[in-house]
């Protein structure tokens, strides 16, 4: 057993009464059950196939302090930064893993919508997460996941009913504060949309300042029959930080799932992303940028599962490394047999900036029907000498003609983006994170 996990036991059997839900049964055999499954399989190592290029030696060597509360501390202006838009978005913030409502903002929220802390919904009305509480996903390469079940303090929980439209963005930020001793944060969000209903929730986490912590974050996106979700997750951590996230979504007949996901921040980042198209003409559209530098560790998992016939995916991941940074993307798309009319297409484009750099690409179709039109590519390369030469020649130095190649790599993704506010934040943030154009 790893150090760390032994420490995440020893806090389990010691404040596990204190646990949001504890006292119904559903979240408690879910919390026990999760924390026997990573006890016996301990945290993922690098001998596992989807960990080979990712080493978790220092999570599983370092016993991160939970964080259970305190004084920070913070007003809503030192927040602007790391804000969508104040008046034209609807927010949930989470400081060091923990809601703070004197932060968070519903105003003119629609009255049939429900968002709200998770640690509240579990104790006053478990029995609306008892449907939601297993994992989609358990073995041995989930231990991060099993933990974050076992241990969540907290997160959004937000239910948009049957043909709502949320006009507004709804963001939710989780912003980890600086402390003397590293922190560990275990959020988890799940995320109901309706019937026939619509929304664009913008989901971030940041750091303020440079402290080092370690975010273990799970999120449950459920679309029911007809639902349009628009999911853009935004990974922009201290220099000092480690992420390890998982996304995991169901999708119900004729629903539509944009997911967007962009990480420049981060000493380690490690993102899974889980999709099941489990309903006749379900759609799913998967974007990813990646921007790392230094000796930044960036690696996507995606596994896209058309269980049901009559579905569309499509999936497009970039990403720009310079330095010494890694990156890792491992796109896995199932087709079981006797499945029709299923169209599925993965590329992954990926910008080396320098001979040091370094992507391990590994894009996969596991087909078991013949009714099928797929495809997948990926390509690896540095910038183009003849594009920088043309710029030169029109009068921009070096630096400038790299950033505007680097900008029109990028853009494909960033201009998709709407509403046009959302779409300038992100590349504000991106911009902070990696000097982006």
């Amino acid at each position: 057993m790893s150090s760390a996990l032994h420490t995440y036991q020893r806090e389990f059997h010691d404040n596990s009464t204190h646990l949001p839900g504890w006292n119904a049964w559903q979240i408690r055999r879910s919390r026990q059950a999760a924390m026997q499954r990573v006890m016996q399989t301990d945290l993922p190592t690098q001998k596992l196939e989807n960990w080979k290029y990712t080493s978790t030696r220092r999570l599983s060597q370092t016993p991160y302090a939970l964080y259970t509360g305190g004084c920070v501390g913070l007003y809503l202006e030192d927040l602007d930064p790391f804000l969508v838009d104040r008046q034209a978005s609807h927010r949930l913030v989470f400081i060091n893993g923990l809601l703070s409502r004197r932060l968070s903002c519903l105003d003119d929220l629609p009255n049939a919508v429900q968002v709200a802390s998770m640690a509240r919904i579990a104790d006053e009305s478990p029995a609306m997460l008892s449907p939601w509480l297993e994992p989609v996903l358990t073995g041995h390469d989930q231990g991060f996941a099993e933990l974050n079940q076992a241990l969540w303090l907290d997160g959004a929980f937000v239910h948009i009913p049957a043909g709502v439209q949320l006009i507004k963005p709804l963001q939710l930020l989780f912003l980890t504060t600086p402390f003397q001793e590293p922190i560990v944060t275990f959020p988890w969000n799940l995320v109901i949309v309706g019937k026939s209903a619509q929304a664009l929730v913008i989901e971030s986490y940041l750091t303020l300042g440079q402290g080092a912590h370690f975010s273990n974050a799970r999120t449950t996106l459920v679309l029911e029959p007809q639902a349009r979700l628009e999911h853009l997750l935004l990974l922009g951590e201290s220099e000092l930080a480690w992420h390890v996230g998982s996304v995991q979504a169901t999708q119900k007949e004729g629903s539509r799932l944009d997911s967007r996901i962009f990480a420049a921040g981060g000493e380690l980042t490690r993102q899974e992303l889980q999709i099941t198209l489990a309903g006749a003409e379900a759609e799913c559209f998967q974007e990813g940028l990646f921007l790392a530098g230094r000796r930044q560790h960036m690696d996507l998992h995606s596994w896209l599962h058309h269980t049901c016939s009559n579905t569309r995916s499509r999936q497009l991941f970039k990403s720009v490394l310079d330095g010494h940074a890694r990156g890792v993307f491992n796109g896995v798309i199932r087709i079981p047999p006797d499945l029709q009319n299923i169209q599925a297409e993965q590329k992954t484009a990926n910008l080396l900036l320098t001979d040091t750099a370094e992507i391990d690409a590994k894009p996969q179709l596991e087909i078991h029907s013949d009714a099928v039109q797929c495809s997948h590519g990926a390509t690896v390369g540095g910038m183009n000498p003849e594009a920088m030469f043309y710029l030169q020649s029109r009068g921009l130095d070096v630096d400038a003609a790299r950033l505007l190649l680097i900008q029109g790599f990028a853009d494909e993704l960033l201009q998709t983006i709407k509403p046009a506010p959302v779409q300038e934040w992100l590349r504000q943030r991106l911009n902070q994170e990696r000097n982006l154009p």
